[in-house]
């Protein structure tokens, strides 16, 4: 009886934990011989890495293509990365978009929060503010720490979004709650520019937030 791809792809994964290249490998191989995307993924990072196979870019980039093809959001957000800093194809800014916003629009929460940079920041493509704050948006409802800090300092600085310092310190708690040094410093500047009244409403919201997108920071 042969076995489906969801159960070479757990196989494989509980090889590869073990430091078992080789039989990872094969799982994988076997995952991908059905034309399972998870499978040519794995595959791919096989090849990539160089383990359990030899080393070979070029068919790791035709694998994540493959997947990619398919709607799998991890290949789609590894050619990206993988198209901007020309690691095994030629450097090329525009695929790299391309593959990041597909891979964002499959729901890849890094890709997300990589797409919501590359607007604010304006670098190879056109800076829009708004676009920032769409998919800082997502990733920060997704519970990603650094989308919600990007996305509260939008609202402190009124860029895509109204001016709004409470919905800021309700955002940028999250992340300071968790530790992060730069939202603490985000936070605590906020505190200097909130009235009591509006502290108040911002911490009842942020453990709103806290409670739909990440942990009470309270």
């Amino acid at each position: 009886m042969s076995l489906s791809a969801e159960s070479l792809n757990e196989a494989g994964i509980e090889a590869y934990n073990d430091d078992n290249y080789a039989e990872a490998f094969k799982q994988f191989y076997a995952s991908a011989s059905t034309g399972d995307a998870a499978g040519k993924h794995f595959l791919a990072s096989l090849y990539y890495q160089g383990q359990g196979v030899t080393q070979d870019l070029a068919r790791a980039v035709a694998l994540f293509g493959e997947a990619g093809e398919a709607g799998y959001p991890p290949s789609l957000a590894n050619l990206a990365l993988m198209y901007a800093s020309g690691d095994g194809v030629e450097p090329d800014m525009q695929k790299s978009l391309d593959y990041g916003r597909q891979a964002a629009e499959a729901g890849d929460g890094q890709s997300q929060f990589n797409l919501a940079q590359a607007y604010r920041r304006g670098v190879d493509i056109a800076q829009d503010f708004d676009q920032a704050a769409y998919w800082y948006r997502i990733a920060a409802e997704s519970g990603s720490l650094s989308a919600q800090n990007e996305y509260g300092l939008l609202y402190a600085q009124g860029q895509g979004v109204e001016l709004d310092y409470v919905e800021a310190y309700a955002w940028i708690a999250m992340p300071a709650g968790a530790g992060d040094e730069q939202s603490i410093k985000n936070r605590d500047q906020l505190l200097q520019i909130l009235t009591p009244a509006q502290l108040e409403e911002a911490r009842a919201l942020a453990a709103e937030y806290a409670g739909l997108y990440g942990t009470d920071p309270y």
